[in-house]
């Protein structure tokens, strides 16, 4: 567990997740974002397990001792999925011999399980974030990941595809919520290859996180937007955090 970011403060956002949270982290760090951020990061931490209280993360356990009880003024940043869409997906339908489907809805179901649990605890709203999307080439070593995930024989194509499919959907679960969703796909993504583009990737082809530089400055730039929007709009509840 990682704890980044300014210090938690009174009000601003609180961005929880993965270990695809240090873009935000830089965000934060590099003076990116208008309002004050701090961060909470389980590494592997999957929306699968948010449910499965005997999970090896315990990631729900943390996030829920981070934002509870409801804080007036924070807003939660949700940033999961691309654990789940490109492995633990994959990696439970093959061992359990279920369809792709079967997990994949799973996953939403532990996503929003979680999501509804934080609103019913008293946030008005949060944000929720498009899964990042993969990066690990075909035939390539998975690094530091590479205890189970190398079982995982799916291209990087259908892993994308996945991930697109996964963030439609979180789209559409924020948006029958009257939450806010952000995502940053289609800037990092080839539209030619439909993978993500070389820039977005690590110079360690064994990392399989995103140019933390280059996608905090997109991520930054989504967040201060809905600020900007907000404000835009008289008497509108999306994002009140000042």
């Amino acid at each position: 567990m990682t704890t980044c970011g300014r210090p938690l403060a009174a009000e601003g956002w609180f961005v929880f997740g993965d270990s695809h949270t240090e873009p935000f982290r830089v965000a934060a760090e590099t003076g990116l974002l208008t309002r004050p951020c701090a961060c909470l990061a389980v590494r592997g931490a999957t929306a699968l397990g948010l449910a499965n209280p005997a999970s090896v993360t315990q990631a729900a356990a943390h996030y829920d001792a981070a934002l509870l009880p409801a804080r007036p003024g924070l807003v939660p940043v949700m940033q999961l999925g691309e654990v789940d869409c490109g492995f633990v997906i994959w990696y439970r339908a093959e061992k359990k011999g279920v369809p792709v489907s079967t997990q994949f809805e799973a996953s939403l179901a532990g996503y929003f399980g979680f999501v509804d649990h934080l609103l019913k605890a008293g946030y008005p709203t949060l944000v929720v974030t498009g899964a990042t999307v993969p990066t690990i080439r075909d035939g390539q070593n998975w690094g530091e990941v590479a205890h189970l995930r190398r079982e995982v024989t799916t291209s990087l194509i259908d892993r994308t595809r996945l991930t697109l499919d996964y963030n439609a959907r979180l789209a559409e679960g924020a948006a029958a919520r009257g939450l806010p969703f952000i995502d940053i796909a289609a800037a990092v993504l080839c539209p030619e290859a439909g993978v993500v583009r070389d820039e977005y990737r690590r110079k360690d082809p064994l990392n399989h996180h995103l140019h933390r530089r280059r996608a905090a400055a997109l991520w930054a730039a989504e967040l201060n937007a809905l600020v900007a929007e907000d404000r835009a709009i008289e008497g509108a509840p999306l994002i009140r955090v000042a």
